[in-house]
């Protein structure tokens, strides 16, 4: 199978609005990188000026994209957000670089996404026509990884990784807490030894054993690689695309309640939405804006937010 044909598996076929959701797919990328990377510069003694210096020009590059070419007014200049996503593709693999091994997934993703726009202008209708398939593949693509490398590591088979992270870490414990016992949950809290960071904690050497006596735990800790790769699969086939997109949607919703990485939840469900009819990334920006300019206002210590997970 050639890969026309294989790209033409998640193609948009009669679908109504994809077009949009490319178009405004662009800039809210912009917008989550410039908001990420400014979340995400490191302050302190410990911290170095060039990584420093990489995350504001991230900022920079990517605020400049957003300004021109999504108005009638300025057409001229709608060239603008294309070279800031390729600048900023080679700005981000560069802290991709220097991140390495430690780099998380979800930079790798976006890598891939402003790589995608950088090479395919959305605006032409032949490359449009292959940018949607193909950041169909990668999402799904992505869920599929995810899940696989929860099976290869093999502490989902049991509940030990969650079992662990709602020991640990306060915000876990918060949303596990619901399916786990109480006497359960206090035994893995009893391990903490050291705070690391307010509701993060390091259990003390030899601690354990992080299993817990719930059917019910167990079978969400199993259900989580299970829905990622399933969903990988139904994703890409046209019948079952728009509900296991809903599905994913309310998958990283939940998911979110724990890990709180919500600038990385804002883009997975963008991505999402390119699986779903009708406008809906240019329909929900205004939202998606409001929320990344609190997390910023809420770094400047303008307005109050709970513990979450910036990067």
């Amino acid at each position: 199978m050639d890969l026309s044909r294989i790209l033409a598996l998640a193609g948009p076929g009669s679908e109504r609005g994809w077009r949009t959701n490319l178009r405004w797919f662009r800039l809210i990328l912009l917008i989550h990188m410039a908001a990420r990377s400014y979340l995400t510069i490191p302050s302190g003694a410990d911290a170095g000026f060039g990584e420093r210096l990489l995350r504001w020009a991230i900022v920079l590059v990517a605020l400049v994209g957003c300004i021109p070419g999504y108005g009638s007014w300025a057409a001229r200049l709608a060239v603008f957000p294309l070279w800031a996503t390729r600048v900023a593709s080679v700005l981000l693999l560069v802290e991709i670089a220097i991140t390495v091994p430690f780099t998380a997934n979800h930079v790798f993703l976006e890598f891939l996404c402003l790589a995608l726009l950088s090479v395919l202008d959305e605006r032409d209708e032949r490359e449009a026509e292959l940018l949607l398939p193909a950041f169909r593949w990668l999402v799904g693509i992505f869920f599929f990884y995810t899940g696989l490398q929860k099976v290869l590591y093999g502490y989902y088979f049991d509940g030990q990784f969650l079992a662990y992270l709602a020991g640990t870490e306060d915000r876990f414990a918060a949303v596990l807490g619901l399916i786990i016992p109480a006497d359960e949950l206090a035994r893995l809290q009893s391990y903490n030894d050291v705070l690391l960071r307010p509701g993060v904690f390091r259990p003390r050497i030899g601690a354990g054993p992080y299993h817990v006596d719930s059917v019910l735990f167990v079978v969400v800790s199993n259900g989580v690689y299970l829905f990622e790769m399933l969903a990988g699969i139904l994703l890409l086939v046209r019948r079952t695309r728009v509900l296991a997109a809903v599905a994913s949607i309310a998958f990283v919703v939940m998911i979110q309640l724990g890990a709180r990485e919500l600038t990385f939840g804002v883009l997975m469900v963008n991505l999402l939405l390119l699986f779903v009819p009708g406008g809906w990334v240019k329909r929900l920006l205004p939202a998606f804006l409001l929320f990344y300019l609190y997390l910023v206002a809420h770094k400047l210590d303008w307005v109050p937010m709970f513990s979450y997970s910036p990067a």
